[in-house]
């Protein structure tokens, strides 16, 4: 199973819009994805119109195997149906501050959401999408170790680069460890306004920076803020807006947007399944 974190040790970036955005978007393709709350302030039920619970924190704080959702896709434990064919939710809620303390004073206390994923016993997901709190705390770290892929959210603001380079610096560390295998998938830009001198030039900068790490940036738009205080993603709530489809330039193909993320990360998974077999043989 692909399990994908966003992260970023700053906050206000989009993380949440990105979680959501893309957990539904490859369930619309047809996968059966797992979205996981991590951030103690609940966003993706907020975001999903669902109510928000402490199911994270019985999930991390449970020493036995979790129950897994019932025949008919109805909440059955902790995790939960989000009333979108093939999208399933581990709400969490302020308990999950809880959690994080309870677990500090343990020992292997990094490796709680990677076992955590084995224990939930939950065959048949094929993504699951980590969604973060800001700041490098245990399940962050934590977040990372049980990662295969990570990616991060960049707002285009003059202090985009701080949490990219803070974020990274944390992944080389636990790499170098031996405690996390996750991949670089690239950095994100987010709230680009490409009619804005500053944005451009924080993506401009980005771009030299990373180059090809950068992926399709996501214009901003007031959709995105509508659609998650109706509790409904961007696929239902605006399928054509400039977050989703990005943005013309002229005489030039559309630039950025979910939908172009979108197919980069599934091009990855398909480049990751041939690299896999070609290791095998």
């Amino acid at each position: 199973m692909r399990v994908i974190a966003v992260v970023n040790q700053k906050g206000g970036v989009g993380k949440t819009t990105t979680a959501v955005t893309l957990a539904h978007g490859l369930a619309l393709l047809g996968k059966r994805v797992l979205l996981v709350d991590l951030d103690a302030q609940g966003n993706v039920a907020d975001a999903l119109g669902m109510e928000k619970g402490d199911g994270v924190y019985r999930w991390l704080t449970n020493p036995t195997p979790s129950p897994s959702l019932g025949k008919g896709g109805e909440q059955n434990g902790v995790v939960r149906f989000s009333g979108r064919g093939g999208l399933s939710v581990l709400v969490g809620d302020k308990r999950t501050v809880e959690a994080r303390e309870m677990l500090a004073g343990q020992a292997f206390r990094e490796m709680v959401v990677k076992d955590g994923l084995e224990r939930l016993g939950l065959p048949g997901f094929e993504v699951a999408i980590l969604d973060t709190a800001p700041g490098a705390d245990l399940l962050q770290v934590a977040a990372l170790i049980a990662a295969t892929e990570f990616i991060v959210p960049v707002c285009l603001d003059h202090l985009a680069m701080v949490g990219v380079v803070d974020l990274l610096a944390t992944a080389a560390s636990l790499a170098r460890a031996g405690a996390s295998g996750a991949r670089f998938l690239g950095v994100l830009p987010t709230m680009w306004e490409r009619t804005t001198r500053e944005s451009q030039a924080q993506l401009e900068e980005m771009t030299e920076e990373f180059r090809e790490w950068v992926w399709p940036p996501i214009p901003v738009d007031v959709r995105c803020k509508e659609a998650a205080a109706h509790g409904r993603t961007l696929w239902e709530w605006a399928p054509g807006c400039r977050a989703l489809d990005g943005v013309e330039q002229g005489d030039m193909p559309r630039i950025g947007g979910y939908r172009a993320v979108l197919r980069r990360l599934t091009e990855k998974a398909g480049s990751l399944t041939a690299e896999a077999q070609s290791t095998r043989r």
